[in-house]
């Protein structure tokens, strides 16, 4: 891997006020009030057993902060080519039994096998309702079909106030196994106006095994004792949704506890010592990482989407079509962030067929040296860009143009943090 530093885009009393500054809070929970609404979809009716844990787990996460009532919508079963009665019937289980246990008002809950235009017209309002002091925040934990008719039914100028978290390429509408399960993909409400949010797959930690069909071990299952041998009775039934599965698999849970904390590294040991140990973790200020993959770019100029490439992060990158000239961009607006001086990594892949020249751009102003695509070793590269000074809200593009045969395909970019300061008003 090549780690290519260039020149830095800084000014230096800008530095002498960012050493001496504290970390902005920028998320939407700062560990006492959660500012703005949450929804949340899911599948559960078939294909994946996954959801009948992670929902009542994710449901668990919002009643230890104490924000279950920043609740508006829940939509579930939510795969509709398809519906297997037994997945069905236990995902409904996990999603009633859920809301009684932990006091969650049933109205809001939408059964997309029995109540879809409804479910639709639910996220339409709960869009329509954000404002910039009001914010939607929206946990993808399904396809992209029903929150996909939800967006684009709803005010576009409201859009802008909605941030979608996913953490999974195939709820993301990308797979070869399950195409036919998948109407439209992310790609179709990301240019809408929308934020979307992409962190780390929960599959990694919360899932014991990964994949669908697999059965966990003993081993495995003594993970999750904790929440079998818990004094509290919610957390013991939320075993039994497990036992229900035939693994112990909660990684869609993943994103819910991002969104509560900042961390994109949820784990056994993290749940634990906030649902049945009581300890309430502490909330990111600014994350010291954040990656935009380059499929998730509001604008992709000449740029289309390809999955499967295994080396690529959640097997999805962006190559060039024929004109061989293009540019990805798109606005700095994720949560925990804040303005600051950051390490900008920008990840390629060096083709064999040509030397594409790349460049990085913030605010439509170049920072750094462009650089080329040179090795010729058809392998992934990082090129970092030291010390920008950026915050969200601003633009960040990538303008390639390619030489030969070479496809200029992109990765992700990523913005590592170096020193906090600027504003208060952190989103827009």
């Amino acid at each position: 891997m090549s780690h290519a530093k260039t020149g830095s885009y800084i000014f230096p009393l800008l530095i002498l006020m960012l050493a001496g500054s504290v970390h902005a809070q920028s998320g939407p929970f700062d560990g006492t009030s959660f500012k703005g609404r949450i929804a949340f979809s899911s599948d559960g009716n078939y294909n994946d057993e996954d959801d009948w844990g992670a929902f009542p787990m994710a449901v668990a996460m919002l009643d230890s902060f104490g924000v279950k009532d920043r609740l508006v919508h829940v939509d579930y079963c939510n795969i509709l080519p398809k519906n297997d009665t037994r997945f069905y019937r236990e995902m409904v289980t996990s999603v009633l039994g859920a809301a009684d246990r932990y006091k969650i008002d049933r109205s809001i809950l939408f059964d997309c096998q029995t109540d879809l235009e409804a479910a639709i017209q639910s996220i339409t309002e709960a869009i329509n309702a954000s404002s910039v002091d009001n914010r939607l925040y929206y946990v993808l934990a399904g396809p992209m079909e029903v929150p996909f008719q939800g967006i684009m039914k709803s005010d576009p100028d409201k859009r802008q106030y909605v941030y979608c978290i996913s953490h999974s390429g195939w709820n993301d509408g990308y797979t070869q196994s399950d195409s036919a399960l998948h109407i439209h993909n992310k790609r179709d409400v990301i240019p809408s106006g929308i934020h979307w949010i992409q962190c780390k797959d929960g599959n990694k930690n919360l899932a014991h095994p990964g994949g669908v069909g697999k059965r966990s071990t003993p081993q495995q299952w003594a993970l999750y004792h904790w929440l079998r041998d818990s004094t509290d009775p919610n957390l013991r039934w939320i075993f039994t949704r497990l036992e229900a599965e035939g693994r112990a698999d909660i990684s869609d849970s993943t994103m819910t506890y991002f969104l509560l904390t900042g961390d994109e590294d949820a784990d056994l040991p993290k749940l634990r010592s906030l649902l049945d140990l009581k300890k309430i973790p502490r909330i990111a200020g600014s994350r010291s990482a954040v990656r935009i993959e380059a499929e998730n770019f509001r604008d992709l100029e000449s740029y289309s989407v390809t999955y499967s490439d295994r080396r690529a992060s959640h097997r999805l990158c962006v190559a060039l079509g024929p004109t061989g000239t293009g540019s990805i961009g798109t606005l700095f607006n994720d949560i925990y962030t804040t303005k600051g001086v950051y390490d900008v990594e920008v990840r390629y892949l060096d083709e064999r067929q040509g030397q594409s020249r790349l460049e990085l751009r913030v605010n439509q102003i170049p920072v750094g040296a462009a650089w080329r695509a040179s090795k010729d070793d058809n392998t992934w590269q990082t090129h970092t860009i030291q010390n920008v000074v950026m915050g969200p809200g601003d633009s960040l593009e990538v303008r390639v143009k390619g030489q030969g045969r070479e496809s200029g395909k992109l990765d992700y970019v990523q913005l590592n943090l170096k020193g906090t300061g600027g504003g208060s008003s952190l989103m827009p």
